[in-house]
């Protein structure tokens, strides 16, 4: 085998350099591929530019690790030509260019571009490792870019016709290089994955890779988990025909996958989603559908299968397949599908699912290879080919409008780019023609281009294929790129560069649309599985309104990736490109085959020989003479150091080639060949390494002479160190002998000193020894003197003594004899006090009834005299109020009369009237209100200021607007300071992330005049910068860039769009000259346009206000209404010295300034708050007008609680002022996303009666001012004086012309103080003469107050208008600002968001220090004072309010407090069905007591204590009952599982993981869990559930909370050996006789609760009547409510064996009907089945049997009417016998017995008669039993069924309706019959149908409103409408018996 070494120097076959070719002809050029392609040399130059061809073969050690080294470094052209040059010269321009590189890879599909790709990765990759292991570095990034490539080709490539690995999306790879050449990161681009290809594919063709993968290299377990089988039972991967293929190895691929999941950091969990997404998607592609009245699924249990997968309802995905739902005047109605669009929509599903899995997918790999910084970067782009099949759809119609832009930018750098700079540059030079493809690109994307033309199209509602391809030719027919076919079809073809190409239009639109309907979206939006939500969470459906007016639409497929690929080629712009050719050599894809023509085709198209001649011809390698002079300098010599750029690079030049062959040199730049500049290169690379090498010496020298320095300074440094040593030790010594002289000196002068010292201390002591002797003598004689005067004193004492202690003695006992006395006399007179308190009691006793008995009487006689004063005062009153109504009748009587007098004038002087309306138009309207009001603002002129009004910042002028940068700082993790840009107006605090003084910036192309293809070369890219009225450009937008020129917007004579062709441009016109600016695309052209004639048409207010844009709401990163600011306070920070803290109601800002002054200013701004007078501008003021204002905390009182205001509504809240000079303001209701507003009620007033008096208009009065322009020409009358505001009523509605009246009466309300109790009972009385009495009446009539509610964040107020316009006006004009708010975030919120990013990332570090700065997230022991997610402000309005609830703030704030002390609880089952009550009631508290609970349950120290074991049991309900939103059910889980994580072995650790699982299987639930369900959950345990059935058996199975009830049949089916059976049953919710089934999907738990609920209100009841009813035992009422086991739908009755247990349950249903009622038969049948019933139950008749409850076995209903005919079907009539209706109701007439029933005054007459009948009715039966004696049970069984099964409609459901249909020639009374083949009509008790409909002819069937069924029949003019009580039973039944239909024609079990 051949050494690596031997490879690249193997003589190479023809030329490796095709530019040096000396034949230029397309045949020697292939003549050269071909050569050495033959020679396995399959790479060729053409200069810079890379040849490839794909051999189809495996060339050995072609790619192997040392060819990858021996090209490290190289120049192009050193080795033959090679993949690795290439990737070796763009990693190394990177540093030599200082510029980003890109790779361009293009070519045919199949000719090797993917493969192209890995190889350049694989070099980038190694180079990267290379240098990382020089610094030291990690190489996870580079290994994490290679293993995507595995995952791109397994899920974006697929088998197709030309290429069995071909790339069906184009993807672009960006690598990030450090300065150290190391990969830091990247990113993958994707553009334009076949998704159409995931539902079919062509013959011979495959799916993506990852299916097969799937499918055969998945383990068995896997597989089965997964329900996959064999690959050919699946649809989607079948279809072709082609499942395996040779080349391709399934089972490796998904291995690799596998591995490569893994490197980016794909948990277990995640790649399970992932396989289940595919899984899901193949189950989806075995869905087929069949026409039962719509469409229905054929498979439940395939659906069943992908809807588990997908963690979704199969039932409501199956509807939202077969339905289609759309709004019609605010109700949702369902439309079924027909087979065509339910298969559409089947796929439409499977390929958005993989399509977002795809999408999902790449943007894991950008996460795992992204990087913040970078150095330069290298792109690759690996795009689809040009494709050109036998059908081309939509797919390679982008493809290759993609290939013609990737041509284009080809050309345009080889060709148009490079000679325009030859031509600029003043070089010799001859142009070269090449094939430009702009006139083809401008026929696909100019302005009415073939994807404008599309696009417009997709967005016409009705747009179809057909008129999308008549707009195609009628626009483009004559266009000679354009092809139209010479015969009509479906088609059109393009001219493409690489030839024609022609389109099926078929699908085109639908397509380009990407329609995903609504109910799909919403189906697997709600999938349980949050990696299913994640996929689609950034979709929002269709219907869903838009935020603002201005949002645009949905973009369509082709739009998408033309903005794309916009993308891609400015990002391709900014690089330096290099080009690799690939070239396929055959269509076969068979290696050593080489087809001259296919190749020929491929270089001809791709301009390969007019690529050679421009590279032989022409100078690739171009510098400035700076560049140059700085590259080559150590070539220069120093002669020439001081000569000109210019010079240098000629000197330089000259010296290598003399004859200008290879370089010429321009104005501004050198060129060159490639072969002089890799010289050059060389020979500067030599001159370097000699520098370098004398650099390196010079450096050693310096080094070896500074290291001798050192070590001479450490040897001098040392000595001077020893001769101190030597000298210190010389002085030490010196030192010492001195020292040792001075001691013995100092010794003999001590001891003489101490001799005599010795001597004088002897003759001391001596003489004191002396002394002593002479005193011990004195004391000796003192002593014995003291001694004899003791003894004598001694004596005295004990005589004195003595005597003492005899007197003591004597003294101590007359004491004790006193103490006697006195005790004897104590106890004497205790008992006499004792005996005078008795006596004193006795005697207070009786003074205090004395006392009692006085002030009774006195209370008596206070009481008579007060009586006696009411009396007289009420009588007093009286006789006032009677001459007050008597005084009002006059008054009334004379305003009547001035009534008619001012009707009459105004009829004689209706022209005076006009006149003097005309004349009042230009009267001040404030003055107007200012008097109206005047009397009214007297009464409260203290305090207007309406304290319960909200209140935002109340500033003055100069305060209006505030801003400047802070430092701030809102809480959550990041707690640090980041600057911000703030603006303080309109009362919102903003802040930005900087200052943006331009208007708008980016950048154009700015060309020279002309418009013809020449002029692209006149085009320079500049930065554009708007600001102010000067637009300027720049030649970079790096800072401090060069300014080309400014263009005055305001002096240009015009600014035109002058797009033309596929440029989108526009032209500037000034005196001067003209700028013709082109954009990039048609959107950034029409910004540009928009705003430059915004500024040039504005003035200077609006050019302000244009340029304060940048202080919008929505473009803030945070916002805060003043109205929520409780205070604003300074701070003492010791880093921020001027600091101050914004604290709200449910968060702190601290923020701080720049200096103490910033900090005043801001203060004074936030916190002042000014009453004087305002200005808004026209823009601010959304709404204006007066209202009545009712606070709704306080009780209505008119005139006192209601006042009138003057309201402003801007933006952000609306102000309210005392009068319109808004010179007064008394508040204002802050706006926000939490307020909310309710529609106008009906009128509060209908009619106003008796106005108290008439006065008559003077000229005076003024009409207050209104939205219609004409209302200040109309005239207005008053009557009365002016009363209180809520008196003001506007009468009649104004209109549009100038001609009609407002009038307008101050009248007193019915209900106002002002009117008299006579006027609130009598009418007002009009002239009986006057001409306009019913027209004025009318006109008063139509008064009332409209009412409408706004709910803010303090208080909810009432407002009234006259007029119902009026109020929807205000109501939608305020709920457009709530909704133009941004969403309000709590810190709550915000923390969670943090966690859930931190947890994505593994960043357990970050979580912990979240929860640890965060005491929000925690256990605290303190109440909560605000609800932790933001809720709606407001009371509850709604039923709920009887229950005691308040707002939702309060109800959060209360469940918290009972959560802290849930310990206390000695029963907590109350407190917890409370609070799942209360969560119940108010579905907006869910979330918040979750996150309440998740609070209560965190960083707990003792986890296992008992109230957060509490806590645990009540979210484990909630986690049983309650489903939160996704964004909390996120967080449940993660704190759930961190919990268990924390603390394994706990009690809390069961609980958390028991409610783990009740999360994965929650379902919506009516009511709230019963209370042995909470028990069960409290034991983490299931609970048990009776199940009844016929005869009274029952047995108990073990359910949860999410059990459904067909989970519950199933397990009875299979319990009771009912698998075969040949009916289908159900559950029902069964009382007595009354029952309703219940649906599978129903929760059998909440059944439960629910009988639990009725139980407990039926126990409240009052349960007399019902004892009397249920004695006669003619009514269920109060029997228990059970679950009950029985058939449902009747499919076969005839087939059941009489043996079975079937057979029973049909037996007993059939009985069932009859006492019911609901089967057609006569007296004698009934009779007769009920005799049948007896023999089976009790056998032979004995004596004395009775039947003691009717009820059980005769319909007792019928004895309650009159009977009629019989009806014979069959059976043998007998004639009645006269006894058995003697004496009985039916004997009495039937006016008679109406009679009797409407006078009896009790039931005591019914009930005799009623018994009387149901006595003869069972004596009648015990008559017929007695005829059975003998008979079996079994045979008795037998004929009571074939009795029952002679009805040929035998299993049949019946049910009762009423027909008020004229058009239907039925009764009013009828039966309904339902059943396996068809619905009838019947008459009552008549077995033979009226009419039948079979389910074939039935075409729609539902209850369109309440209590109404309707049946649209095939073939009949009307629909059939009944009325019935049992609508959903009946819908129920017939859905149930179609999908058995459905079933049964595709041969499916049930």
């Amino acid at each position: 085998m051949a050494t690596t070494l031997e490879i690249l120097q193997v003589a190479q076959a023809g030329m490796s350099d095709m530019a040096k070719l000396q034949d230029l002809k397309v045949e020697s050029i292939l003549e050269n591929i071909r050569q050495r392609f033959e020679a396995d040399q399959i790479y060729t130059y053409i200069g810079s530019i890379l040849a490839a061809v794909n051999p189809y073969k495996t060339i050995p050690r072609l790619y192997d690790f040392e060819v990858m080294e021996a090209y490290d470094k190289r120049h192009i052209g050193d080795l033959p030509p090679h993949i690795y040059a290439i990737a070796n010269d763009t990693y190394y321009s990177m540093w030599k260019q200082t510029a980003n590189q890109c790779v361009l890879i293009s070519g045919e599909s199949g000719a090797g571009k993917t493969e192209s790709t890995k190889f350049i990765l694989n070099y980038l990759s190694k180079m990267s490792q290379a240098s990382a292991k020089e610094a030291g570095n990690d190489v996870s990034v580079e290994k994490c870019i290679l293993q995507s490539s595995p995952i791109l080709e397994a899920f974006g490539n697929a088998k197709t016709v030309y290429n069995n690995n071909s790339s069906r999306f184009g993807k672009f790879i960006l690598l990030s290089f450090s300065k150290r050449g190391v990969i830091e990161g990247g990113k993958v681009q994707d553009f334009l994955l076949e998704k159409n290809r995931v539902v079919g594919q062509n013959p011979g063709e495959r799916n993506y890779h990852i299916f097969y993968a799937l499918m055969l290299g998945a383990p068995e377990e896997m597989k089965q988990k997964l329900g996959l089988g064999a690959p050919e039972s699946y649809k989607y991967i079948n279809q072709s025909g082609c499942i395996a293929d040779p080349s391709l190895n399934d089972h490796e691929i998904f291995t690799n996958v596998n591995e490569a999941l893994r490197d980016m950091k794909l948990n277990e969990e995640q790649v399970s989603d992932v396989y289940d997404v595919l899984a899901a998607i193949l189950h989806i592609g075995n869905l087929d559908f069949i026409t039962a009245g719509g469409a229905q699924v054929a498979s439940m249990s395939v659906l069943k299968q992908a809807a588990d997968l997908l963690s979704v309802d199969e039932y409501q995905l199956a509807n939202a397949l077969t339905e289609k739902t759309r709004l019609l005047r605010g109700e949702l109605i369902s439309t079924p599908l027909d087979e065509h669009q339910a298969r559409d929509s089947r796929d439409s599903l499977a390929m958005n699912l993989y399509a977002r899995c795809f999408n999902w997918i790449i943007g894991r790999i950008n996460v795992r290879i992204r990087t913040k910084s970078t150095f330069h970067s290298v792109g690759v782009l690996d795009i689809f080919g040009f494709e050109n099949f036998e059908v081309n759809r939509f797919e390679q119609f982008n493809i290759n409008f993609a290939n013609e832009k990737l041509q284009e930018y080809f050309n345009k750098h080889i060709f148009s780019l490079e000679q325009h700079e030859y031509n600029a540059e003043g070089l010799d030079w001859v142009d070269i023609d090449w094939q430009d493809n702009g006139e083809c690109l401008d026929l696909i994307v100019r302005k009415l281009g073939l994807l404008s033309l599309i696009d417009e199209e997709s967005r016409f509602p009705k747009g179809t294929d057909v008129t999308m391809l008549d707009k195609l030719h009628s626009n483009h027919a004559k266009n000679s790129f354009y092809i139209k076919p010479r015969v009509t079809d479906s088609r059109f073809g393009i001219k493409h560069y690489a030839g024609d190409v022609f389109y099926e239009t078929t699908g085109f639109l639908e397509k380009n649309r990407d329609t995903f309907r609504d109910e799909m979206l919403t189906a697997i939006k709600e999938s349980r599985s949050d990696f299913i939500y994640d996929l689609f969470e950034d979709i929002q459906e269709s219907s869903q309104p838009r935020v603002n007016k201005n949002m645009r639409k949905k973009p369509t497929v082709s739009s998408q990736f033309q903005e794309s690929l916009h993308s891609l080629m400015s990002t391709l712009s900014a690089c330096n490109p290099y080009f690799v050719r690939c070239i396929k050599p055959n269509s076969s894809k068979a290696p050593n085959l080489f087809e001259k023509t296919l190749t020929l085709n491929q270089l001809r198209y791709s301009g390969m020989l007019e690529t050679v001649k421009i590279r032989r011809a022409g100078f690739p390698v171009r510098r400035l003479f700076d560049d140059f002079v700085n590259r080559y300098s150590p070539l220069i010599g120093r002669e020439l150091s001081s000569s000109h750029s210019q010079h240098k690079c000629i000197a330089l030049l000259t010296k290598y080639d003399e004859n200008n062959q290879k370089w010429q040199v321009g104005k501004t730049k050198v060129f060159l060949k490639e072969d002089l500049e890799i010289k050059l290169e060389r020979d500067r690379a030599e001159k370097v390494e000699k520098f370098v090498t004398k650099i390196k010496a010079c450096y050693k020298g310096y080094r070896a002479r500074k290291a001798y320095k050192i070590t001479i300074a450490k040897i001098v440094f040392v000595q001077k160190y020893w001769r101190m040593h030597r000298q210190r030790r010389r002085f030490l010594n010196l030192k010492d002998a001195t020292i040792t002289l001075q001691r013995y000196e100092r010794g003999r002068k001590a001891r003489q000193l101490f001799q005599v010292m010795m001597e004088e201390r002897r003759l001391e002591e001596e003489r004191k020894r002396e002394e002593e002797r002479k005193r011990a003598e004195e004391e000796q004689r003192i002593l014995r003197e003291l001694e004899r005067l003791k003894a004598e004193a001694k004596l005295r004492e004990l005589e004195e003594l003595q005597a003492k202690l005899e007197e003591e003695a004597r003294i101590k006992a007359e004491e004790e004899e006193a103490e006697k006395k006195r005790a004897e006399e104590e106890r004497q007179r205790v008992l006499e006090k004792a005996k005078a308190i008795e006596a004193a009691k006795r005697l207070e006793e009786e003074k205090a009834r004395k006392k009692a008995e006085d002030e009774r009487l006195k209370l008596e006689e206070e009481l008579r005299i007060r009586r006696e004063e009411e009396q007289r005062l009420r009588e007093q009153e009286e006789a006032a109020r009677l001459a007050e109504e008597k005084r009002l009748e006059e008054e009334v009587r004379r305003r009547e009369e001035e009534l008619a007098y001012a009707m009459q004038q105004v009829m004689n002087h209706f022209d005076d009237s006009i006149a003097q309306l005309n004349s009042h138009t230009d009267l001040n309207l404030d003055n107007y209100y200012g008097e109206m009001f005047e009397e009214a603002d007297q009464e409260s002129e203290y305090q207007d200021e309406d304290p319960d009004d909200d209140s935002v910042s109340r500033k003055s002028d100069d305060l209006q607007y505030w801003e400047g940068y802070l430092n701030m700082k809102c809480g959550g993790m990041v707690n640090t300071w980041k600057k911000r840009y703030c603006v303080l107006r309109d009362e919102t605090l903003m802040w930005f992330r900087a200052k943006q003084e331009a208007l708008k910036s980016g950048w154009l192309l700015k060309k020279g005049g002309g418009t013809s293809t020449l002029s692209r070369r006149n085009w320079r890219k500049r930065f554009f910068v708007l600001k102010g009225i000067e637009l300027a450009y720049y030649e970079s937008d790096s800072d401090g860039a060069l300014c080309k020129g400014i263009i005055n917007i305001k002096q240009t004579k015009d600014i035109v769009d002058s797009s033309f062709g596929r440029e989108s441009s526009l032209d500037i016109i000034t005196e001067k000259r003209t700028y013709h600016i082109v954009a990039d695309n048609a959107d950034d052209l029409s910004e540009w346009f928009s705003i430059l004639m915004r500024v040039k048409n504005a003035n200077e207010y609006e050019l302000k206000q244009m340029q304060d844009e940048d202080a919008n709401p929505k473009n803030a990163i945070g916002t805060l209404d003043v109205a929520v600011i409780d205070s604003v306070v300074p701070v003492n920070l010791p880093t921020k010295p001027n600091a101050f803290a914004i604290i709200t109601a449910e968060r702190v800002f601290n923020m701080s300034a720049e200096s103490p002054e910033d900090m005043n200013g801001w203060l004074k701004a936030l916190t002042q708050y000014h009453k004087g007078q305002r200005t808004y501008s026209k823009e601010e003021i959304l709404m204006s007008g007066w209202l009545t204002k009712e606070n709704t905390g306080t009780i209505s009182r008119p005139g006192i609680t209601r006042k009138k205001r003057y309201f402003i509504l801007t933006s952000h809240s609306i102000d309210i002022y005392k009068s319109v000079d808004l010179q007064h303001k008394l508040g204002a209701i802050a706006l926000n996303r939490l307020c909310s507003v309710t529609v106008p009620d009906d009128k509060m007033f209908k009619e106003i009666e008796y106005p108290s008096e008439l006065v008559i208009p003077n000229g005076n009065r003024r009409s207050p001012p209104s939205s219609n322009p004409d209302s200040n020409r109309r005239s207005s009358f008053s009557f009365g004086r002016k009363s209180s505001i809520s008196g003001l009523v506007t009468l009649g509605r104004p209109r549009s012309n100038s001609k009609s009246y407002n009038k307008e009466y101050d009248l007193p309300l019915p209900n106002s103080p002002v009117a008299s109790p006579t006027m609130r009972r009598r009418k007002l009385s009009w002239g009986k003469k006057s001409k306009l009495k019913m027209d004025l009446r009318q006109a008063m009539f139509q008064g009332g107050t409209w009412k409408f509610t706004i709910h803010s964040r303090r208080f909810s107020y009432n407002l009234y208008t006259p007029s119902n316009e009026e109020a929807w006006k205000w109501t939608y004009a305020i709920q457009e600002v709530i909704d133009s708010k941004p969403p309000l975030e709590t810190p709550t919120q915000i923390l969670i968001k943090e966690l859930r990013e931190a947890s994505l990332n593994g960043y357990n570090d970050s979580i912990d220090e979240i929860y640890k700065l965060n005491p929000i997230l925690r256990n605290v022991p303190y109440m909560l004072k605000s609800p932790l997610l933001p809720l709606p402000y407001g009371q509850i309005i709604s039923s709920n309010v009887d229950k005691g609830y308040t707002t939702l703030q309060d109800e959060a704030v209360k469940i918290f407090n009972v959560l802290q002390g849930s310990e206390q609880l000695a029963d907590p089952m109350p407190v917890i069905q409370g609070i799942l009550q209360t969560c119940q009631d108010l579905k907006p508290l869910q979330d918040e007591i979750y996150c309440q609970l998740v609070k209560q349950t965190a960083w707990v120290k003792d986890p296992d204590n008992l109230n957060n074991l509490r806590n645990w049991q009540i979210l484990c309900c909630m986690s049983c009952t309650f489903l939160p939103s996704r964004s909390i059910l996120r967080y449940v889980r993660f704190h759930i599982k961190r919990q268990v994580e924390l603390y394994p072995k706990t009690q809390m650790a069961a609980y958390a993981g028991y409610g783990l699982e009740a999360l994965k299987r929650t379902r919506t639930r009516e009511f709230v869990p019963s209370r042995d369900e909470i028990i069960a959950i409290l034991g983490r345990r299931d609970m048990n559930a009776t199940v009844f059935c016929h005869g009274g058996g029952s047995c108990q199975i073990s359910i949860n909370s999410s059990t459904t009830a067909g989970q519950v049949i199933h397990t009875l089916v299979k319990g009771m050996n009912l698998d075969s059976c040949h009916n289908r049953f159900s559950l029902y919710e069964k009382s007595g006789l009354v029952e309703k089934a219940i649906d599978d999907r129903s929760v059998v738990a909440d059944i439960l609760a629910k009988f639990e609920s009725q139980k407990a209100q039926n126990g409240e009841k009052d349960g007399m009547n019902e004892s009397r009813f249920r004695a006669r035992g003619l009514s269920d009422r109060g029997k228990p409510w059970q679950l009950f086991f029985k058939l449902f739908c009747f499919l076969d009755t005839k087939s059941v064996k009489p043996d079975s247990i079937e057979y029973s349950f049909l037996f007993e249903q059939a009985h069932e009907e009859v006492i019911r009622g609901k089967f057609p038969a006569s007296e004698e049948q009934l009779i007769h089945l009920a005799a049948l019933r007896m023999q089976f139950d009790k056998g032979d008749y004995l004596h004395g049997d009775w039947i003691n409850d009717l009820t059980e076995v005769y319909p007792v209903d019928r004895l309650k009417v009159k009977p009629k005919e019989d009806t014979d079907f069959g059976f043998q009539q007998r004639e009645r016998k006269d006894t058995f209706i003697h004496g009985t109701l039916r004997g009495i007439g039937e006016k008679t017995l109406k009679r009797l029933q409407k006078s009896a005054s009790d039931d005591n007459i019914l009930e005799s008669v009623y018994k009387d009948d149901v006595s003869a009715t069972i004596t009648a039966i015990i008559d017929k039993w007695k005829t059975l004696k003998g008979t079996t049970a079994e045979r008795a069984q037998n004929i009571y069924m074939g009795f029952m099964r002679s009805w040929k409609h035998f299993g049949s459901r019946l049910f009762e309706v009423e027909c008020h249909d004229s058009r239907q020639a039925y009764p009013k009374n009828l039966w309904l019959s339902v059943n396996k083949s068809m619905v009838a009509v019947h008459k009552i008790n008549d077995p033979n149908p009226i009419d039948e409909f079979p389910y074939e002819k039935i075409l729609s069937f539902g209850a369109p409103i309440p209590n109404e069924y309707k049946i649209i029949v095939e073939g009949r003019r009307s629909e059939l409408t009944f009325d019935t009580t049992e609508v959903f039973e009946i819908a129920k039944l017939m859905k149930a018996y179609i999908n058995e239909i459905v079933k049964k024609r595709n041969m499916i079990p049930a």
